[in-house]
């Protein structure tokens, strides 16, 4: 017979076999990770607000089937709040899931949810991006060169005076966010591309031999691929505090600069230490206010007068 459980939170949320090992390298079983999210919940949930998620689902842990699944799936409870999105695929509506409980996150994890996938609009506007993101995606083994790519453009971000923040996406590579204000004036995506083009042009220009804006992987060589155009309507990026379908349990952590310049991997932040370390040093993701593309624009226009905006 199955174990199974119950947890009370916002809901009941029926559990089955919360001993079955997820990461078994790690030793981190279904019950473990729930524990993690109970955990996390107050920082994981506030960049999950009022966004529809991608799952990525691997019932038997991490070396099992996985798959993407946008739609709710059958048998959803009543309480866990579903959207309707206009599917472009299928040619009707599909409903994805959009956490906002305590609740909703264990019902995640119970259907081995590892990766949680959010994109960059809430449902309320879905055509204005709330953030611009960089994401830099490595295209051999190894971290040092996302590393030296991300501090480039930490430099050209800085001396642009723009909030931003990075985190690692908990598999290879790391992302850079900028926050945008829309209250006014909101932003759409194809205005926000002329920025994110220029400035992967320009990485590309500083680091030839490590930059690449080349899309088919098998003709980046070695060089890490600036991927502007994940930024884009429907496009997601694994969600901060999310976990990742690693050996090693790793998170997707946001970080400070200075501890990338120190020699931060995503290996050294998991499913087993993250909670500890946002209690410790708090919500790293929340980097300023937002800007508006106009002054993006402008500044381009006054530091880096070279890139064609």
């Amino acid at each position: 017979m199955k174990a199974q459980m119950e947890i009370q939170a916002e809901h009941t949320v029926a559990v089955s076999n919360p001993d079955k090992l997820l990461w078994p390298e790690a030793g981190i079983s279904k019950a473990r990770y729930m524990q993690y999210l109970v955990d996390v919940s107050p920082w994981l949930l506030r960049h999950l607000q009022d966004r529809p998620i991608t799952m990525i689902r691997y019932p038997d842990g991490v070396h099992g089937h996985s798959f993407y699944q946008k739609d709710s799936p059958a048998g959803t409870p009543e309480w866990v709040r579903t959207v309707p999105v206009w599917s472009e695929d299928r040619e009707d509506y599909i409903h994805p899931v959009v956490i906002d409980s305590v609740a909703s996150l264990l019902w995640l994890a119970n259907l081995g949810c590892l990766e949680m996938h959010v994109g960059f609009a809430t449902v309320r506007d879905p055509n204005t991006p709330t953030t611009i993101a960089f994401d830099l995606d490595p295209t051999a083994p190894g971290f040092e060169r996302v590393r030296k790519v991300a501090l480039a453009l930490h430099a050209v971000l800085s001396d642009l005076n723009l909030p931003h923040v990075a985190k690692t996406s908990g598999a290879t590579g790391l992302q850079v966010f900028i926050p945008l204000a829309n209250d006014d004036a909101p932003h759409d995506y194809a205005t926000t591309r002329v920025f994110t083009s220029a400035v992967a042009q320009h990485l590309g220009e500083l680091l030839p031999e490590d930059v690449t804006l080349e899309r088919l992987k098998k003709n980046r060589g070695e060089k890490v691929y600036v991927d502007y155009p994940q930024h884009g309507h429907n496009r997601t990026l694994i969600a901060p505090y999310s976990a990742r379908a690693t050996k090693t349990a790793n998170v997707s952590a946001p970080v400070l600069w200075d501890e990338l310049e120190q020699g931060v991997v995503p290996e050294d932040f998991t499913v087993l230490n993250m909670a500890d370390r946002v209690h410790q040093v708090g919500d790293l993701m929340n980097c300023g206010v937002g800007i508006r593309l106009q002054e993006l624009t402008a500044n381009l226009s006054k530091h880096a007068a070279h890139i064609q905006v």
